[in-house]
């Protein structure tokens, strides 16, 4: 076998050929595979493909070649490209060119029914499960039938899927895609011609699916809402930030801001998002890095208004509700929920309790929620907020106000204000050696780094007074001030009093404090939802730069994480509340594979075919309702 340039009128294609002799012994050649515009070096196509015509006939080297991984990387690709197309079949070689004679008694084996069983074996060994679960559920939503209607050729399609299914699977970018896709099962699911072509189609397929965002995010909400049979009330809106691995000077969205991930030294930019009542993505936005999450809300209600026409006939008996986090839930922005025909309901701010705490004091207003024997204690109490508000010209009498006192909030709290402590006073004993040792005697010097300290420790800054002393003089000594701080335990004991405790604000009257509390619990679905998505489908660090490739890399997160949200809740309908990361783990091991399977008549065939499950894999399948027993067989007879 060797390779050779064929001219085309796409340009240049490489081939790898075989060369035989035919009937009347005249010398012929055929093509064994097209590779395309591959960029093989060449000076490698020696090795290659005398390395791949010895895999494809089974023949044994007589020295072992320790290639270099790039020409390792070659064999494997070719070799699999062509099992892929099964339509490769051999010449007929000589006696001399043939690997051990079928007919040969001493060098056959065991053989069983024909099959010499010393021979078999297997190889190319690629990832199926989490990827046959994935491909599943695009499926089901009908996402190929959504992209032809808005102009996707069948190229397009697979593309856009394989993209999807590798944020959901393993994170990647665009220039790493193409690689990865040899190491799956994707090529025997979608069809072998998903690896032709070069990584700039993944790009120019991301643009595209940016382009029809809104009709895919409504199509994608419509599907899974019909599929589940679902009722949405409730929008649960909540924001996160995703930073870039770069300066991102090409993008103005990218500022610098308060980074939750505490990334303050990279540019980031902010993703607002809406989810349901079941964790589901139903919309979102992207503003700049450097947006306040109070100040997005005025742009999301034109998205929230959307949601409402589509849920049209719940909301015409239901007033829809809107639930955000204290950072959102400013006045002003309730104010504009109202105007526009919202219900709202939203956790007031750490600070804003404090207003409540002669209630909080109360012990005996307060009653334990049932039915949490094996979690953490959390009572609550109901009262009505009486004080002047915008709606009072209505006839409204004011929110409803629910006070929480959580056992898991109060540990959590306490274990936050311990650490921050800790570190203030680590910081002011490290402080105090230096000015003890003579590394720092300027006063002004000294309470410059005071302020600094205190201004990394907010959280406990409050309870401390901080001062630089006058040291006596004394004979030998050269130090002229010292360090002394001191606790309010006042204000300390002050703060105890409301650990752990929370007030949710609603203006719907027809709930109950448990009902209430209740439907504020299902924003843990949005934070679980950013969750995954910044872990699990890679939205953060960002590695692109400009703003469309940044607006395409949150987006196809989103369809990842749409198909990931799918998985989950179908397994949480039937009481299994198993994480990704644990099915992924569980279906890594399920994998396409091709098996050698020398014979005394037949020669050596190799079958291309996915494994059989074992009985957790089965299980999964099962509750998702995936079929594993068709998957595509390819056989090569050599």
């Amino acid at each position: 076998m060797y390779f050779r340039h064929k001219k085309s009128p796409t340009g240049k294609v490489l081939q790898l050929v075989e060369s035989y002799r035919n009937i009347e012994g005249n010398p012929r050649h055929r093509v064994v595979i097209s590779l395309g515009n591959a960029s093989i070096p060449r000076d490698d196509w020696k090795f290659i493909a005398r390395a791949v015509e010895k895999r494809l006939y089974g023949r044994e080297e007589l020295f072992s070649w320790d290639y270099p991984p790039r020409i390792q990387s070659w064999i494997d690709k070719i070799i699999r490209r062509i099992d892929l197309q099964g339509r490769w079949q051999p010449m007929r070689v000589s006696e001399t060119m043939a690997p051990v004679s079928p007919e040969s008694e001493e060098s056959e084996g065991d053989s069983i029914d024909g099959v010499l069983v010393d021979g078999v074996n297997h190889t190319m060994e690629t990832i199926l499960g989490p990827l046959l679960v994935g491909l599943d559920v695009w499926n089901r939503l009908k996402m190929d039938d959504c992209l032809t209607g808005l102009g996707f050729n069948r190229s397009q399609r697979k593309a856009a899927a394989a993209s999807v299914l590798n944020r959901l699977v393993s994170p990647l970018s665009e220039h790493a895609l193409l690689d990865w896709l040899d190491s799956t099962a994707l090529p025997e699911l979608l069809g072998e011609d998903i690896l032709q072509g070069g990584k700039d189609r993944f790009y120019r397929v991301s643009d595209k699916l940016l382009l029809h965002q809104e009709a895919i995010e409504r199509h994608m909400r419509c599907r899974q809402r019909e599929f589940f049979s679902l009722k949405r009330t409730v929008f649960l809106y909540d924001l996160t930030n995703t930073y870039f691995d770069g300066k991102a000077e090409k993008n103005p969205m990218a500022k610098r801001g308060i980074s939750k991930q505490k990334r303050h030294d990279r540019p980031q930019i902010v993703v607002g998002m809406v989810f349901d009542e079941h964790g589901f993505e139903l919309g979102h936005q992207i503003f700049e890095g450097n947006r306040t999450d109070s100040t997005t809300l005025v742009e999301m209600v034109t998205k929230l208004q959307e949601l409402v026409r589509d849920e049209s006939e719940i909301f015409s008996v239901i007033k829809p509700t809107v639930i955000v986090d204290a950072g959102v839930g400013t006045k002003k922005n309730l104010k504009v929920l109202r105007d526009h025909g919202f219900s709202y309901l939203i956790n007031e701010t750490r600070q804003g309790r404090k207003a409540y705490r002669d209630e909080f004091l109360k012990e005996e207003d307060f009653k334990l929620i049932e039915g949490r024997e094996n979690k953490t204690s959390v009572s609550i109490k109901i009262i009505r907020d009486i004080s002047e508000q915008d709606n009072q010209k209505t006839e409204s009498k004011g929110d409803y106000l629910v006070l929480c006192k959580s056992e898991g909030r109060f540990q959590k709290e306490v274990a936050i204000r311990s650490k921050a402590e800790d570190n203030l006073l680590g910081a002011l004993e490290r402080l105090k050696k230096r000015i003890k040792k003579g590394q720092l005697k300027d006063k002004i010097k000294i309470e410059r780094s005071i302020g600094r300290i205190l201004a990394k420790h907010p959280r406990v800054t409050r309870f401390y007074t901080v001062k630089v002393k006058k040291q006596k003089e004394t004979k030998g000594s050269s130090l002229k001030y010292q360090l002394v701080w001191s606790r309010d335990e006042k204000k300390y004991e002050t703060d105890d009093d409301l650990l752990g405790c929370y007030v949710l604000r609603t203006d719907r009257t027809d709930l109950t404090a448990v009902e209430i509390w209740e439907l504020y619990m299902t924003l843990t679905r949005a934070e679980e939802g950013f969750r995954v998505l910044k872990s699990d489908l890679g939205l953060r660090p960002n590695y692109h730069q400009t703003e469309d490739r940044v607006n395409a890399h949150v987006f196809i997160t989103v369809l990842a994480y749409q198909l990931l949200q799918h998985v989950l809740f179908t397994l949480r309908t039937q009481e299994n509340n198993r994480s990704w990361k644990t099915i992924k783990q569980v279906l890594q091991t399920h994998c396409y594979s091709t098996i050698i399977l020398p014979t005394k008549k037949e020669g050596i065939l190799r079958i291309r075919k996915a494994g059989i499950p074992d009985e957790r894999q089965k299980i999964i399948y099962k509750k998702l309702g995936v079929k594993w027993k068709y998957l595509p067989v390819i056989k090569i007879k050599i």
